[in-house]
């Protein structure tokens, strides 16, 4: 027979090894969907998901990634920043391969045309556009520049 203290040691064993097998279980379902797959992209899925919502494409990433808002670029070395690094050190937003603006002209863009939304490095962005994005860069896919 099990006595009082041994019965005890049993049911807090018991409890230990369930919670550890529910701590290794895979997330379920709903929250996988709250996690971004990816911090650099939207993707067709998710701004469909959130068009319910309207806005622009600013609200959009606003939204989902705002992060990608945000710019990291630093000026070289200690010197203060100057003007022109200032109006040079914003990111910049490309529509359908073109450029279209600083960040403020997402507000322009109808979040119901989006398809896809990409930030990019600022190395990357300088690979596919050329100079002029320290920054970094956030690509616009509309439905119009998808059928191109």
């Amino acid at each position: 027979m099990f006595t009082p203290r041994s019965r005890c040691l049993t049911l807090r064993l018991g409890a230990l090894v369930a919670l550890t097998l529910l701590g290794c279980a895979p997330p379920s379902a709903s929250a996988r969907a709250r996690q971004p797959k990816n911090l650099y992209e939207i993707g067709q899925t998710e701004i469909e998901a959130e068009s319910i919502r309207g806005g622009s494409a600013y609200d959009l990433v606003s939204r989902l990634r705002p992060s990608m808002l945000v710019s990291h670029a630093r000026p070289a070395g200690p010197q203060p920043r100057s003007q022109t690094w200032e109006a040079n050190s914003s990111i910049k937003v490309y529509l359908d391969g073109f450029r279209y603006g600083g960040v403020e002209s997402l507000a322009t863009i109808p979040a119901s045309n989006v398809v896809e939304v990409r930030w990019l490095s600022p190395m990357d962005a300088t690979t596919r556009f050329g100079t002029g994005n320290v920054a970094g860069a956030i690509v616009v896919t509309t439905r119009s520049g998808r059928e191109r």
